[in-house]
């Protein structure tokens, strides 16, 4: 109780903010009941309407307006503090969208720091709109801006369960900020969404205004705080839109690149490329997409990471074509960022990096389709792609078939195939079967299962997974369990340690004490614990991580954590580059402390401290970020991550600097410099980006790659000019 009464609040204050937060709960299903069946129609115009943000057309006067948002954070169920209206209309080609976000300190209140596409949200004053446009409570999309014009969109399923921010959609906007607040317009083309074919339309909508000086976020149709705008199930509906059609929806879009590149030999080498992208929507609910001599120059470097530990490092896909409807082809736990335990996921079945990428280096792309959409009551995503061959490689096939079937209310059930098969003949295969069941408001259930087929393997080829998960206001409580056979061998997914039977459970407290401490918006305890044996049942791994977290009203955060670990190596442990850690059971803790300031700030930083053993050893470890913004125009952070390991065979430390700088020209043009050292490989490498994005989906780059041992002498770099171009029909 010590640390409960450091902080202000003893035994007491805790009985008291438990009833306040018994009653807060009951006040949560009050709220939803008294807006439940919320509408708002969209008014068919004849006038053209102009996109600057001006909301000066007289139809705007004719639509009805949303009002009364209502508080998700800080004190959900009361109104926001303040007004926002919203304005809906349509014609043949777009559905418009206008806001005034009202603020009662004027220019002064608004707060801008980034205007990039697909800007960060949680950081700026922000207006979201969100279109389930089956009406299914499951799917959808979100465009979201702030008062420069930004653009954000995204696609999501299962109410947010898998989020795809790297959707990037036709459509416009405009922002302007005035003497009381900022008001906004969008138009979103029909032919951008996917919908019925029916002659009126009655979509799921809702709206989000963030206001960042206050941390505050409000919804139309309520929204509790454990849940995104995506909570679709709670959104209201759209009325009132009537004999509008998609269109043809083909966009071809071809490309044209140039690379000079320059190697540690000095040679130099020159191959322009050509190659096209098109997309067609089959009917108003299916899409074809095809892609010869796909090229992804312009993608942005993974971030370096040096690992300490005995397993493969898991990097995320960042290739434009992988991303667009990535959450369709999301399978078991994973889509809702389970199984990993905050440590990465254990278990990816499908993982689109295994194509076009082999130890590291780029393989070339011949082409490959995919088709996503759905059917009915049913989900439906087929990818094919085909490499070419590269050194030993020979040329390879990868096929993906991804079916989820709709069952309840906002549950689903699904099956997965994966097949890679190469130019010799071998061929490798997974296929697997999931269900997503989601009972009350609160309480998920998920469970997977997993077979693979790889020549000359008769058995142990399986997995199974499972997780439940109640996830509300206060409560977060995640149980689940993992078993991996021997054999098991996902040639195109990523599995951390097969062999295993993994029992893991979390549970998090984050009361609220109000008024009590109005500084702190929430704390509490978490635990989390792990118990890892191999398919005998012999302990491998158990970790037991302890912590109490606070998060303050500016959206910082503050956490002590103590974690107590056992690892048992049955073989050598290669720490680093020929020293190595002998067979045996290991005991030792780790304790860490961690502080995050608010990122809307001119400077912001975090820093991390951890001190403890580390098998037969000690290790300290630190790392701390900076970040400065002066202006939405520019940023520039930089992390620097630092690790000092003392063991029996040998002491060593290693370094790890990560800094970024971005400049904003307006919301078309961008310029982004990342530059990385990493003492374990002991090189810098710099990747620096200039986009012009001079119409939606076309774009130019320009890219400059470089690779330097850290006395200085380059090992390779690279000039890539790249240009897009989109035609729409």
């Amino acid at each position: 109780m010590g640390m409960f009464r450091a902080a202000g609040v003893g035994l007491a204050g805790w009985i008291a903010i438990s009833g306040f937060l018994v009653a807060q709960d009951l006040d949560v299903q009050a709220v939803l009941e008294a807006n439940r069946d919320k509408s708002i129609g969209a008014y068919r115009v004849e006038e053209k309407i102009v996109i600057d943000g001006q909301l000066d057309e007289n139809s705007w006067e004719m639509a009805v307006p949303a009002g009364d948002f209502i508080q998700s954070e800080p004190e959900f169920g009361k109104p926001a503090t303040e007004l926002t209206e919203v304005r809906l209309l349509y014609d043949d080609e777009n559905l418009y969208v206008g806001a005034f976000c009202f603020d009662s300190e004027g220019r002064k209140g608004v707060l801008v720091n980034d205007i990039r596409r697909d800007f960060n949200t949680r950081d700026s004053d922000v207006f979201e709109i969100v279109l389930d446009t089956f009406d299914d409570d499951r799917n959808g999309f979100v465009f979201g801006t702030n008062p420069e014009g930004a653009r954000f969109d995204g696609q999501f399923g299962s109410e947010g369960g898998s989020f795809n921010r790297d959707w990037d959609a036709i459509w416009y906007t405009r922002a302007r900020i005035t003497e009381r607040g900022w008001q906004l317009e969008m138009a979103i083309p029909f032919k951008t969404l996917r919908f019925q074919k029916a002659e009126a339309q009655v979509w799921g909508v809702n709206f989000l205004r963030r206001i960042r000086r206050k941390n505050e976020d409000s919804f139309w149709s309520p929204i509790p705080r454990a849940f995104r705008i995506t909570r679709v199930s709670l959104a209201g509906s759209l009325t009132g839109i009537q004999g509008v059609r998609q269109g043809r929806n083909l966009y071809v879009k071809p490309y044209l690149v140039a690379p000079i590149t320059r190697f540690e030999e000095d040679d130099v080498d020159f191959r322009p490329e050509a190659g096209l992208d098109v997309k067609y929507g089959l009917n108003s609910q299916l899409t074809l997409d095809l892609t010869i001599n796909t090229d992804f120059s312009q993608v942005e470097a993974d971030e370096e990471r040096i690992n300490l530990t005995r397993f493969s490092l898991f990097f995320p896909e960042k290739r434009e074509f992988f991303l667009e409807n990535s959450s369709i082809f999301e399978f078991g736990p994973g889509r809702r960022g389970g199984g990993g335990g905050g440590r990465g996921p254990d278990l990816v079945p499908f993982f689109s990096r295994r194509i076009g990428i082999s130890d590291g280096e780029l393989v070339p792309i011949l082409g490959g389709a995919r088709l996503t959409g759905r059917i009915g009551n049913y989900t439906l995503g087929l990818l094919t792609m085909q490499a070419d061959e590269t050194g030993e490689v020979p040329s390879t096939n990868f096929t993906v078939l991804r079916v989820r079937r709709d069952i309840f209310r906002r549950s689903d059930v699904g099956a997965l195939f994966v097949n890679k098969r190469d130019a010799d003949g071998y061929q490798n295969r997974t296929i697997g079967f999931d269900t997503n069941f989601k009972f009350f408001e609160y309480l998920d259930v998920f469970g997977a299962v997993l077979q693979t087929d790889t020549p000359g393997v008769d058995q142990g080829e399986s997995a199974v997974q499972a997780q439940v998960e109640w996830d509300d206001d206060v409560f977060r409580i995640r149980a689940g369990y993992l078993t991996i056979d021997d054999e098991f061998n996902p040639e195109v997914g990523f599995v951390r340690r097969v062999g295993i039977k993994k029992t893991t459970g979390s549970f998090e407290w984050s009361p609220r004490p109000g008024e009590r401490i109005p500084s702190i918006r929430s704390l509490g305890p978490s635990i989390r614990a792990d118990y890892i044996t191999n398919q005998e049942g012999e302990l491998e791994t158990r970790q037991l991580d302890g912590g109490f977290e606070v998060e303050f009203q500016d959206s910082g955060f503050l956490r002590f954590s103590q974690e107590y670990n056992f690892e048992r190596l049955d073989e050598p442990f290669e720490v680093r580059d020929d020293q190595f850690i002998a067979p045996g059971d290991y005991r030792f803790n780790e304790f860490s402390a961690f502080y995050s300031s608010d990122r809307s700030r001119l400077f912001s930083g975090n820093l991390r401290f951890s001190t403890g053993g580390f098998y037969d050893g000690d290790r300290d470890s630190y790392r701390v970020g900076m970040q400065l913004q002066p202006s939405y125009r520019f940023n520039a952070g930089m992390t620097w991550s630092h690790d000092k390991i003392d063991l029996p065979s040998g002491d060593f430390s290693t370094d790890l600097v990560t800094s970024r700088v971005a400049y904003s020209f307006n919301t078309k043009m961008f310029l982004n410099a990342l530059i990385q050292y990493n003492s374990a490989s002991g090189e810098i490498t710099s990747n620096v980006r200039y986009n012009f994005n001079y119409k939606p989906l076309s774009d130019f780059f320009l890219v400059y790659n470089e690779r330097r041992s850290s006395s200085g002498e380059v090992l390779d770099r690279a000039l890539i000019a790249k240009l897009t171009y989109v035609f729409s029909f």
